[in-house]
This record gives C-alpha cells, structure tokens and sequence, in this order.
C-alpha cells in the first residue's frame, strides 16, 4: 500500500529546488527510494523525489515543470491538468521523479516509462538513470493497480477468475497493463495458445513475451516473487499433479530454499523436486516416529527394556526439523491437516568453483 499524505501534508513545492512530499514525511534512503518507485509511493530522498499522483488531492498546487523544453511542459501540464479533471489517456503520468527540483521521469498509466528532452549530467543523470530502471521493473501489485484502473478492464471479471486455484494473470511485455486471467494448463505451450488467444491481437502481434502478473494457488512462490514464471508455474502443476499434492506445497517448497527470485532450471525442477520429497505425514512427530523406526531405534529401545516414554521425543524432532528435513504444512486428501516432509537441500560449497 502507498503512504496516505493527509490534506495537511499535501505534496508542495518549495521556491528552491527541492521537492518536499510534506513536512512530517520520513526521509528514505536512496536504496528505499528505489523500492518505493517500483510500488508507486511518494517519498523525499532529499534533492530525489517521487510523486504518485493518486495520492494527491484536489487541492494540492500545481506540480511544477519547469527547465523541461516547452513544448514537452505543455503536453505534460495539459495531460496532469485533464488528469485533475478526470480524464485520463493512455499518455497522463501516474507517476513522477524529480531531481533537485527538475522532472527527470515519469510512467504513464500504461505502464509507460518517459524521460524529459534534455541532456543531463551528474547527480540528476545518475538519478535519472536509477529511475528509469525502476519504472521499468514496477512491482506487479503495481502492475495490477493499474491494469484494473483501464476503463476497458473488468476487475470483477478477473477477481472471479482469480478465485480459482492455479488461475494465473497475464499480458505482454510491451502492453504490461492489458491483461487477461485463465486457469492455467500444465503443458506450457497448451498455457500459452490459451493465454494469447485471450489477449487482443494488437497485444500478441508480433508475439511479445508473456509476463505474468498474478497467480493463484502457488504458495509463496506464487504471492512473493518478484517476476513470476509462465514455464515454472506449468511445471508447479506438473510436480503437484504426478504428487497428488496443491501446487502451493511446491511454491512455499521453492519459496524454503530461497529459490524465490532465482532463475529456475524448469527442466530439472521436477526431479529436484523428487529427490527432495520424503513424502506426506499427519505431523512432524509422525515423521519423527517412522524415522526412527526405519533406523532401527525403536527396536533397539524395546529390546533393551527402556520405557518409550524416557526418551526424549520432543528433542529428536527439533534436531530432525533443524538439520536434515524441513516441513511445509498443507492438506491431506481426507481434508486434515498434514506436512510435506522434505529434505534439507545442502547450500553450495562456496570453496568449489
């Protein structure tokens, strides 16, 4: 969620060149000002601003332009004034970045990044240059908030769509907010044809790649990656069908292993996986009990007459679940409560290679 400037704090413009997003607005870092970009909420990184004009109300002053060449000013106070208005076309800013005072970029709400007729130099290029790469990479609650705010999209449409599990939200790389959601099919090129024929022909022509803004059912991978795969999520329903598992066991099992927002090897991810899995149990002292059977130590306990209950079940679970498996809690088919138990995946050695 973006910060809610309140009517006292109303984004103002001082006479010298720096831009201030209200009096009590905490001052962000460089590295937080990139991220606040990416979502689209106003912040004060000192002479690097960022204004989102959807937090602006009715009665702020006019967002000043000036040093841009004239004929741009004007296009962009007539397009920030029908904005004012109501009126908004596929060219009004949504979002601005100033540099000591100075319009250095801007996205539209289309998704759409522009940058000022100008040649600039130190501190505002390398601010300029920071800002186009992070309009570039918006974040896709971003993406998503600006594709339901089209006049042309049915956000109830895709909620209902959405609902479902395994239903994903796509568009194109060069249209990021004309989108269309389906339940996704495990063969990728199945999900695909069907995704594309969803989308306008002016969208897919010539074939752009697919970018998928929205998944439902896929576990953490699924809420917290940053880019979302087409390919990894088909495989995600793969792995999930051959396992008779939710495919949301397999995203928070991605999720675990910090593999998140790393380039998957999609090929090789099902049988990862495989080697992986341990299988299901109604809870991780199940798992501990059979492990211990299969090593041969119930046995040995009963038959040295030690009382089950001396042993320090509590104990062997905790170091199971600390060093050598790891859990992700799910359903089971009677509709219980279970645990997936996996193997741990050993980290890299960073002495080799």
């Amino acid at each position: 969620m973006g910060r809610l400037v309140s009517p006292s704090l109303l984004v103002r413009i001082t006479t010298g060149p720096s831009y201030l997003i209200g009096g009590g607005m905490r001052r962000s870092t460089i590295s937080e000002a990139l991220t606040e970009i990416r979502q689209f909420d106003s912040f004060n990184a000192g002479t690097l601003v960022g204004v989102a004009l959807a937090e602006r109300y009715g009665g702020a002053p006019p967002l000043r332009l000036d040093g841009l060449p004239a004929a741009q000013a004007a296009a962009l106070r007539a397009s920030l004034d029908a904005r004012a208005a109501g009126v908004v076309g596929i060219d009004t800013p949504a979002y601005l970045v100033y540099s000591s005072g100075l319009l250095v970029a801007w996205c539209t709400v289309r998704a759409a990044v522009a940058t000022p007729d100008l040649v600039l130099s130190g501190t505002r290029a390398r601010h300029q240059r920071l800002a186009v790469q992070a309009l570039s990479d918006l974040a896709r609650q971003t993406l998503l908030r600006l594709a339901d705010a089209r006049p042309d999209t049915d956000p109830a449409g895709m909620e209902s769509v959405m609902y479902h599990e395994a239903a994903v939200r796509v568009a194109v790389a060069d249209d990021l907010t004309t989108t269309a959601a389906t339940i996704l099919d495990p063969d990728p090129a199945v999900a695909e044809a069907a995704i594309r024929s969803l989308l306008p022909a002016r969208a897919t022509e010539p074939p752009q790649p697919l970018v998928v803004l929205d998944a439902t059912g896929f576990g953490r991978y699924g809420r917290c990656a940053h880019r979302l795969s087409l390919p990894v999520l088909c495989a995600m329903r793969r792995i999930a069908d051959v396992h008779r598992l939710p495919a949301a066991v397999v995203g928070d099992w991605i999720d675990a292993n910090g593999d998140t927002d790393k380039d998957l090897p999609v090929d090789d991810l099902p049988a990862i996986f495989d080697a992986a899995l341990v299988g299901m149990f109604s809870s991780q002292r199940a798992y501990t009990e059979r492990h211990m059977a299969e090593r041969g130590w119930t046995d040995a306990i009963e038959r040295a007459g030690i009382p089950y209950r001396y042993i320090h079940l509590g104990a062997v679970e905790r170091d199971l679940f600390d060093h050598e498996v790891q859990t992700i809690p799910t359903i089971s088919t009677s509709g219980g409560h279970a645990v997936a138990v996996f193997r741990r995946i050993p980290p890299p050695d960073a002495s080799k290679g």
